[in-house]
């Protein structure tokens, strides 16, 4: 009986998790790469590689949702046929029927456990030092001529065309915090450059000219200032903003879990300004792999006793209770998650409370069920 229900459950978490990779890593592709790929700044052999190494990245994600869905379908299945009710006839308990969903999970924590601590990491600063080599390779792919390029924030750079590693009638315009222009230079030619100490591309425009814009007058009353010729212009365009992101977090969310125990371990032993600070916020950080890999857990104590009531075989609705579920984990996550700018709230801890709540959720849930 034990080995007839891992096996259907393998199965059916197998073909949804492959399910929820596929959809997320789409998503990560036309977020990420897509746009690259199309305007020819990475190959395609590098874009076939970028899919690959974004895997690792999603299956955390994956793996609550697709042990959720199926273990609701299987169990809504196996509920919906009486077979429950057959083995527990049979004089077997709940715990004893479902042991191998308990099983399933704990592995599934512990396989989500080692993918957030190391290879997640791993993957991801892979992915973004591919296209830093792509940028370091070639800066021109990243101007496609007679393209407005918007991939470095606080910039929209334009150039009317390419002249072997030279722009041609370039426009820059700098932007502020709404997104609005504030400044225009127009020159009539721009080198690229790569910065190999500070990962940036350096745009360097020759005989140009500039303007101040004011953003706050409607478009059909514009008011522009002219500033003067220039002879020479340096633009840096770091590769943190075009990969997005903040540079500070994504450091640590890049982070093994041995080298984020290493800064921990140095912010210990920091007794200056900010140590305190700086320690809370490296172990939210940690604390953060490790319980979300607890989701896998969360999820499936409460998928459980929900699973058996619902006696459901439709597949659409055991997804969209699935969906539900999950949408609700994350939403708390992510509130949590809202404390970290606040080290007083002690995030690191606050960071286990949606297991908490699902668990206790689930525990409850699952001891009426044995009751019934």
């Amino acid at each position: 009986m034990h080995r007839y229900i891992f096996g259907q459950l393998l199965l059916a978490a197998t073909m949804a998790i492959a399910v929820f990779v596929f959809v997320l890593v789409v998503f990560n592709v036309i977020k990420e790469v897509a746009g690259p790929f199309a305007s020819g700044q990475i190959t395609e052999g590098m874009f076939v590689y970028l899919i690959a190494i974004t895997i690792p990245g999603v299956l955390p994600y994956a793996l609550p949702l697709g042990l959720l869905t199926a273990i609701l379908l299987v169990l809504g299945r196996l509920s919906a046929q009486n077979e429950i009710v057959a083995m527990k006839a049979a004089g077997l308990s709940l715990w004893r029927i479902t042991a191998p969903v308990f099983l399933l999970a704990l592995l599934g924590v512990g396989l989500s456990a080692v993918i957030n601590i190391y290879y997640a990491p791993i993957a991801d600063t892979a992915f973004r030092s591919t296209l830093q080599s792509a940028a370091r390779a070639d800066p021109l792919r990243f101007f496609s001529p007679r393209t407005f390029v918007k991939n470095f924030p606080g910039y929209v750079i334009f150039a009317d065309r390419r002249e072997g590693n030279e722009l041609r009638q370039l426009h820059v315009w700098e932007l502020d915090d709404q997104s609005r222009a504030i400044r225009h230079l127009q020159g009539q030619r721009a080198e690229l450059s790569f910065d190999e100490a500070n990962p940036a591309i350096v745009l360097t425009v020759h005989d140009a000219h500039g303007q101040v814009i004011n953003p706050d007058l409607p478009p059909s009353d514009l008011d522009s200032t002219y500033i003067g010729e220039f002879k020479r212009s340096e633009f840096r365009l770091p590769l943190d903003d075009l990969l997005g992101g903040n540079k500070k977090q994504t450091k640590l969310a890049f982070m093994t879990l041995d080298e984020l125990l290493q800064r921990r371990a140095e912010a210990i032993a920091d007794k200056g300004e900010g140590a305190f600070e700086r320690r809370i916020e490296l172990q939210t950080a940690i604390q953060k792999k490790f319980s979300f890999s607890f989701a896998v857990l969360s999820l499936a104590l409460v998928a459980i006793p929900l699973g058996i009531k619902a006696s459901r075989t439709e597949t659409y609705a055991n997804f969209a209770l699935a969906l539900a579920l999950a949408l609700g984990y994350f939403m708390v996550f992510i509130l949590c998650s809202w404390l970290e700018k606040m080290p007083a709230m002690r995030p690191d801890l606050m960071i286990w409370v949606p297991n908490f709540l699902f668990q206790a959720l689930g525990g409850i849930l699952f001891w009426r069920a044995c009751k019934r």
